[in-house]
């Protein structure tokens, strides 16, 4: 008779999965804006939904879904390189009617941040308008833009088309564990204002230059979990912190490669 050992695990109460998470219901949420269409120099105030009892913000995922039109412009007009980050030139975040931050620039700012995002974070931006001159020409629908050699950049129109993103990642909503409104007496909201069009739209005539924003809508992603609500109720109530950065801008200085040999700052303490 020959014999085998039975492995430690093997009892009565043993199971071979176990979960070390919170399983709740995760849904997301895609509503209409309280404008549909904004053009430049146009300010969009967005108020952080309220949710439901017990339902929080997931970190990161509230934004703003739009289409991009180009139409009155030049026909070869096309899209800057991260549009989304390009659209809003000055970004406001008020709490209870404090502001947390007033950015002029801030397209400046967030683009020069993104730069330092890996390339497999930038090949995944898409939605943001990270891509190649080819596929923004394409995407814009511009009257120069090739035909052939690009296969892979048709497909990715056929899937994205005109359909972009800003996405809303003040740290509070992105480094803070989620976020429930429900416990806040009031709103988190966000003024963005647009930028010009010579900022946003590339063209070789700069009298023609032209961009709206169109199909506006609002999106978020949420989590139903009572234990997480009442963990993060716990938190305001005793007294939570929301770090996060404060960047200014002082100036813009304009300087001449090739005619400027030295330029000099004078930094405001």
């Amino acid at each position: 008779m020959s014999g085998t050992e039975a492995p430690d695990t093997l009892l009565p109460t043993y199971t071979s999965k176990t979960s070390h998470a919170i399983k709740a219901p995760r849904a997301v949420k895609r509503i209409t804006f309280d404008r549909t269409e904004a053009s430049p120099g146009e300010t969009l105030y967005v108020h952080v939904p309220k949710l439901n009892q017990d339902e929080v913000l997931v970190p990161g995922t509230l934004g703003l879904r739009f289409d991009i039109d180009l139409t009155g412009g030049h026909a070869n007009n096309f899209l800057v390189q991260n549009v989304s980050r390009a659209l809003v030139s000055k970004m406001v975040v008020k709490f209870a009617g404090t502001i947390l931050q007033d950015t002029h620039g801030y397209d400046l700012f967030k683009i020069y941040e993104d730069l330092f995002l890996s390339q497999e974070q930038r090949d995944d931006m898409i939605l943001e308008g990270i891509q190649s001159e080819n596929l923004c020409k394409i995407r814009s629908n511009a009257g120069d833009k090739p035909t052939s050699g690009v296969a892979a950049e048709t497909k990715l129109n056929e899937n994205f088309g005109t359909k972009y993103y800003i996405w809303l990642d003040h740290q509070i909503l992105t480094d803070h564990g989620v976020f429930y409104p429900q416990a806040l007496y009031n709103d988190l909201v966000f003024e963005l204002t647009l930028a010009g069009a010579n900022q946003v739209v590339k063209g070789s005539d700069t009298t023609k230059l032209k961009y709206k924003l169109t199909n506006i809508q609002l999106e978020y992603e949420m989590i139903h979990s009572k234990l997480l609500a009442q963990e993060a109720n716990s938190e305001y109530t005793s007294g939570k912190e929301f770090l996060y950065d404060h960047v200014h801008l002082e100036k813009t200085i304009a300087f001449g490669k090739n005619t400027d040999a030295r330029l000099n700052i004078k930094v405001n303490a």
